[in-house]
Formats: C-alpha cells, structure tokens, sequence
C-alpha cells in the first residue's frame, strides 16, 4: 500500500486536522484496553510495583512493606528496609492513578489495586497516538495511518500487554516516543526535538538497565543520512545476470563506501553530516540523565551505585541469570509456545514492509533493525527469555511498536495480496481476543510447574504452548466456577478481589487441585464480566458510573477522529 501525502514527507510540520484524529485515537483504544483489561493485578510482579508506589506515597521511601510479598519479590537494603530490586519507572508513572484510587479507598485498597492495573492500558493507548503521528510524518494520508494504528493496536501482542500489570508495553511507548522524536530532530534539523527523544530514551533504562544497549540504536534514527545514490543502493531492482549474493555485496559495499564519505564530511565540515552527528551526540548526552538517576536509585535502596538488588535476589532464589542462547533464540521466535510469530502474525506483515521503510527514511530503517538484533540477542542469552509467566514472549514488546512502522509500506497491488493481508491482520486480531479471555497463570498451574521450570528445561516451550491450551480453557469456561471455589486470591483476606493470585504451596503437584479454590480461573478475564460475581458493597468501582464514563470517552473519541477525517 502507497497512500503517501508528499508535500508533507519533507517537511515535518504538523498538519490541520491531525491532532484531533490523535487524540481521538488515543480515547478509542483507551476504552478498549481499559474495558479489557484484568481489572487485578494479574501478576505477583505488578503487585510488588504497587507496593512500593503505595509506600512511595504514604511514607516518602519506595520499600516493600506487603507481608506475602516481601518473602517473595524483597530485598534487603539500607537500614534493613525490604526493597524491590526493579527500577523506579513503572512504579512512578502509576503513583497518580494509585493516589486517586486511594482518595476513595472502600473497600480497603481496592480502589487504588484496581487503577493501577490499569497504568499499562493508558501507555498502550499512548503508543497508538504516537504511531498515527509517525505514519503521518512518513507521509501517509490519515484514514491509511488510522488504519493501521488500529492493526498495531488490536492485531498484535500490544493489545494483551496493556491489559496486564506487566510494564512491557510501557518500554514499547518510550521506545517508538524517543525514535519518533528523533526523527523529528532530522526533519527539522533540531537539536531541542533530539534532546526530547534522548529524554524518552533514558526513561527506558528506569525500567532495565539493559536498555542502555539499545540507545544508541535508537539515537540512529536523528541522523539526516542521505547522500547522493543513498536510495539506489536499496531500490535497486535490477535483473542482472548476477547472483543474489552478488547483488546483495555490491549493495553492502555502496553502503559502506557512502557511509564512509559521510564520517568524513561530518569530521572535516559544518554541513548536514556534523549536525546529524551533534544531534545523535545530544540524544545521547540527555539520556545518560537515565543512567545517572538509575544508579542514584541504587544507592538510596542498597548504598551502592551498582548494585540494584537482582544478582542478590538471583542467589536467594538459587536461579540462574543466563541460559542457553540457542534455545533462547529458537523458543522466542520459532517454538510452538512463545514465537512472537505465533503471538503476532501481522509482524510478517511489519517485515514485509521494512525494505520499503528503509528506501523512504534510511536512518529510521537501520535504527529498527538495529534495535531489534541487539534485543533479540539479549534475551535469546537470558534463562528466562520467555518471560514467565506471561502470555507470549513478552520482552519482544518493546520492538513491537518499532517494527509496527512498517506495516503501511506493504504492497497491496494484486487482489490476492490485498487478501493474504486481510487474512493474517483478521488472524492476529483472534489471537488477541484469546489472550484477553482466561486467567494467563492457569496454564502453569495446570501443569503444577516449578517458580523456575523455564531453568530447569530449556526446551520446555518446544513440548507445551499456552497458545495451543487456550482453546481448550476457552471452551472449559462453559463448565461455569467449581463449587469449591468462594474467593479471587490466596491471602488471609478473602473479600479482596484485586490482589494478585499468589502461588500454591509446596509441592507444586498439588496446584491443579489448589486452583480449584479460586474463581479467578474460571471466569472469563476482562473486569467487565467478572466483577458481577463480587458483591456490590465490595466491588472496586461504581459499575454505573465506569460504564457510562467509558461510553461518553468512546463517544469522545469516535467525535475528534471524524472531526480530523472530515471536519478540516
């Protein structure tokens, strides 16, 4: 599909009308996630997140006070105080929507568990927003650009990550912003939008600091990297009698050769080339505030610039940090139970593009793939590389948004093409739905898995798929809730319905049987269905006043996107 506006390629000035078809995309997908969202924290990692933003804001210290969580996600620090060994990121940016929840408060905590497991739906909306306007800045009419934000919102694993307390989605939205930003800082030649993209991507290294690797990758994208026969070396099309090799050698060869004079402009002039390189030079200059922050983190948590507490708690738990790379690589993109392929069909379609990508904007090309090797390595060498428990190979969230710029640069030419395109957007939107159905943790606890299984047996995701199971736990939830089955969580505090399902006691053979004590297995996932079960005087939220809020922002929403299609 090429649907290019090219009076506003060059320029990168925004254009009347866009703005209300952004934000009228951001409110529609908002409802959308939030309406599908857990309405829980539906993992023991988010619920340690919310324990130190809740003590951030009743006591000033981010520490871990949660007497079943502390045993299990805690370390010891300064002073003897407990805290998690994550970074500050995600615990922060939900401090506002925990605040609110806290300003109500009844039932006890209720409230403020329930809007904060909402904090990755509202950066999942923010990373539709931010695609429509980088289509539109590659030149893409707005109905094209509109369009295929709502692939990349509902047809790929986007969707289910921000409708989960995990903050994946969270480093995808500061990923696509810096990259974003950073193509801006070339468009317009500003040193100030490159700094904002810089800014963007030290937040990432809050989260992880092995998101330091992937900045300068990032950084790529504020480059002005065009040169004379730049293009030819990509649009090549030629038929000669030479191999593909050859093609292929002669082409990294022009590249070299170019890439070459290009250092040598920028060392020797004041042109394009030595303000790309000041630019690249200020991205990175403001994202080492990143680092400085996340190594002041540790020190106020365990008095030391280097230590975040993860090495400690890998030796507490007796777990190993780095496993088999080839297994790793092989179960993250080609097994049965965590191939981002399987999870993400419409991603063929990203890849698809890419070439086409890389011929219209060089830098933003090489910065995507850049970004996605380094990462793809990196966890393919981590034990965990799939993440667990989750559902899909959720570290590869983060590129998700990046690749995602690819998918209007497809060509649809051909009725056929037109068709196998329709058919694996249509594919990868069921999938999605099938991952917001039922409870992701059944899946292991069905199968009284060990903590860490994933160490234990490399190829474990070669034998089992949650992909497969899930339609058989969709159909099982026909069955409707065991009779045995009377509360939503395994603490002494049966009423709470927002806490996260901790795991079953030891022996972990055990666990199909302990399941059968929970509703929360055996009620379909969104909030919207299961909360009816709960009684109303304990229920997080006033069912009424939600519903009707979510319909007037969907109405909102739908309003500011057809004033920008047709109002201007």
């Amino acid at each position: 599909m090429v649907d290019l506006q090219e009076s506003n390629q060059n320029s990168g000035r925004p254009v009347p009308g866009n703005g209300w078809v952004a934000g009228g995309t951001f409110f529609l997908v908002l409802v959308a996630y939030v309406s599908t969202s857990p309405g829980r924290i539906d993992i023991i990692d988010g619920q340690a997140r919310y324990d130190v933003a809740y003590h951030w804001l009743v006591e000033g210290r981010p520490i871990v006070r949660d007497p079943w969580i502390k045993p299990l996600m805690a370390v010891k620090g300064v002073g003897g105080l407990s805290y998690s060994y994550y970074g500050p990121a995600a615990s922060v940016f939900a401090v506002p929507l925990v605040w609110l929840g806290l300003l109500v408060d009844l039932p006890r905590g209720e409230p403020s568990r329930f809007l904060f497991s909402l904090t990755s739906a509202i950066f999942g909306a923010l990373v539709a927003l931010i695609l429509y306007l980088f289509y539109v800045q590659l030149g893409f009419s707005r109905k094209t650009a509109l369009g295929w934000t709502m692939v990349s919102a509902f047809a790929t694993l986007i969707w289910p990550s921000s409708a989960s307390t995990f903050d994946n989605v969270q480093h995808g939205f500061f990923a696509i912003t810096a990259t974003y930003l950073g193509f801006l800082s070339a468009r317009r030649q500003s040193k100030l939008w490159a700094a904002g993209g810089g800014l963007a991507a030290g937040v990432l290294v809050l989260y992880q600091e092995y998101f330091l690797m992937i900045i300068p990758a990032l950084a790529i994208s504020t480059i002005d990297w065009e040169y004379e026969g730049s293009r030819e070396v990509w649009l090549d099309q030629s038929q000669s009698k030479e191999s593909r090799w050859d093609r292929v050698r002669c082409r990294l060869g022009n590249c070299s050769k170019h890439l070459s004079q290009w250092i040598r402009s920028a060392y020797r002039g004041h042109g394009a080339a030595r303000e790309s390189c000041q630019r690249y030079a200020c991205f990175l200059g403001v994202a080492a505030a990143g680092l400085v922050l996340s190594l002041v983190y540790n020190d106020l948590r365990f008095g030391s610039l280097l230590h975040d507490g993860k090495l400690r708690f890998a030796s507490q738990r007796a777990y190993p940090l780095f496993g088999n790379p080839l297994a790793g690589f092989l179960t993250i993109l080609l097994s049965p139970g965590k191939s981002i392929f399987l999870y993400t069909p419409p991603l063929v379609l990203a890849l698809w593009g890419l070439r086409r990508l890389c011929q219209r904007s060089l830098q933003l090309g090489v910065a995507i793939v850049a970004c996605s090797t380094i990462v793809v390595l990196f966890i393919s060498c981590i034990a965990f590389a799939g993440g667990d428990w989750c559902w899909g190979p959720r570290y590869l969230v983060v590129l998700l948004p990046l690749l995602a710029l690819g998918f209007p640069f497809v060509c649809m030419k051909s009725r056929f093409r037109r068709a196998l395109v329709m058919t694996i957007v249509a594919v990868g939107l069921m999938i999605q739905v099938l991952a917001l159905s039922v409870e992701n943790q059944r899946f292991f606890f069905a199968r009284g898995l060990d903590d860490f299984f994933w160490a234990e047996d490399r190829w474990f995701y070669f034998r089992h798929s949650a992909f497969v199971a899930r339609a058989t736990e969709l159909i099982s939830l026909k069955d409707g809730v065991p009779a045995e089955a009377k509360r939503f969580n395994a603490i002494p505090n049966p009423e709470w319905c927002t806490y996260a399902i901790l795991g079953p006691p030891r022996p972990r053979s055990q666990a199909p049987r302990w399941m059968r004590q929970f509703k929360v297995f055996y009620l379909p996932r969104p909030w919207p269905i299961w909360i009816w079960q709960v009684e109303p005087d304990l229920r997080p939220i006033n069912m009424s006043a939600w519903i009707a809020g979510l319909f007037a922002t969907a109405l909102l929403g739908a309003a500011l996107v057809h004033k920008g299609l047709y109002g201007s």
